[in-house]
Formats: structure tokens, C-alpha cells, sequence
């Protein structure tokens, strides 16, 4: 949502038609007034703060065209550490969205990511009742829940050929053109072993515990 205003295209996202569907990185506290205070609902989903990391790195290797064109990981973890990101630090960001969701569970669903990829079609339902387009018993005994979540897995968007072509890429404000491919990695929970040490993540879970304590929220 933010790319779309930053790079001058505010009205063509207005003129989409109701309902609209919008994906945003957006701290809450940044959010509009317009969205936070209207009968719009929001899907939060967070995932293992160790993931987030390494997901981040490789992405921005590949927009920026290397990772010799970027700091080192190890620079790299110790920013995100500090809380040094482009939306801020993650424990603010998933504490504040947590805290609204308690507040309002009308208004936010907080979905971790694990639980998603260990049960898609349990939050598959739970999505659907929150959004108010709950499934019927016909569909779900015909099948339909599955049907949906095989549609939306990673694979069956990764394969798609809009997803593949390295040259079909969206510009943003900063004149980055970034490829639908690049937004298609792995999608696995506990990738962060691939490139971090065990000390390192320690390091990172203590510290994301230590701010997350006394909020009721545990990854």
C-alpha cells in the first residue's frame, strides 16, 4: 500500500472498487486514520523474528544485486538487532499490531506464520469467519477449504509463470525495480540455521523475550 502512494500512484489504489484488498509493511502507529478508525478489518500475520531476518537479507541481496553490494550478515543482524529496519524494530511492530488485536479482535486476526504453515486450513477457516464470508457445510465437505489453501500455497505461487519471469518487476519510490520473483523464496520456518550461528540466535531470542515479556505473546 505505502509503494503504491510513494510512487505517485494514490489514485489509481482509490479508484480500486470495494471491497479492496491491501498488503502493507506499515508499523500501526503509522497506519492512516482513514483505515485505523473505519470498519475495514486487518490480517496480521508475524512470524519467528530469526526467519524475518533472513528472509530480509536474502531479499534485499537480491533487489540490491549482491550481497557484495550490501553490508555483511553479520553487519546485517547486528542493525536488525538494534532495531535499525526500514518499518522499525520487529518487537515494536508485532507488539503494537498484538495489542490492538486483544483490544479489538474485530478489527485485527493476529496469525502467526508457523501455525499457518502447520495447519492452513484450520487458519484458512478462521480467516474466512473473520473477514464475514464464512465457509458452508456444503463447501467444506466438498472439499473447498483444501481446494483454496492448495491455490494458495507457495509452491502453486512460485510456479506461476507471472512469478518466474525475473523481468516482470514493480518500481518503487526509489527508482528499485523489484521482481515478482524475489517475493518467492522458500517459505519454510526455521531457515535463520542456514545462515546464523547458534550463539546468534540466543542472542536475538533472549532479547525479542525480553521485550515481548508480560504482553501474553510467545514465539
Amino acid at each position: 500500500m505505502e509503494l503504491g502512494f510513494a510512487i505517485g500512484r494514490g489514485k489509481v489504489i482509490e479508484a480500486i472498487p470495494s471491497p479492496r484488498v491491501m498488503s502493507t509493511h506499515l508499523p500501526y502507529s503509522l497506519l492512516p486514520d482513514s483505515i485505523r478508525e473505519s470498519n475495514c478489518r486487518i490480517v496480521y500475520v508475524w512470524r519467528d523474528p530469526k526467519d524475518v531476518l533472513i528472509s530480509m537479507w536474502h531479499f534485499v541481496q537480491k533487489i540490491m544485486g549482491g550481497a557484495d553490494k550490501i553490508a555483511t550478515f553479520d553487519q546485517f543482524y547486528e542493525k536488525f538487532y538494534q532495531g535499525l529496519n526500514s518499518f522499525g524494530p520487529v518487537w515494536d511492530h508485532v507488539l503494537r499490531y498484538w495489542k490492538e488485536s486483544k483490544r479489538r479482535p474485530e478489527k485485527i486476526l493476529f496469525l502467526k506464520y508457523e501455525h499457518i504453515l502447520q495447519e492452513p486450513v484450520k487458519c484458512a477457516k478462521e480467516l474466512a469467519q473473520f473477514i464475514g464470508c464464512p465457509y458452508s457445510e456444503v463447501e467444506e465437505n466438498q472439499g473447498v477449504v483444501e481446494q483454496i489453501v492448495e491455490l494458495c500455497s507457495m509452491k502453486t505461487l512460485k510456479d506461476l509463470d507471472v512469478n518466474k519471469d525475473v523481468n516482470l518487476a514493480t518500481p518503487t519510490s526509489n527508482n528499485v525495480h523489484i521482481s515478482h520473483a524475489y517475493y518467492f523464496r522458500k517459505g519454510e520456518s526455521g531457515d535463520w540455521k542456514s545462515c546464523m550461528t547458534r550463539e546468534m540466535a540466543e542472542r536475538l531470542d533472549t532479547m525479542i523475550n525480553e521485550k515481548f515479556k508480560g504482553s501474553g505473546l510467545h514465539f
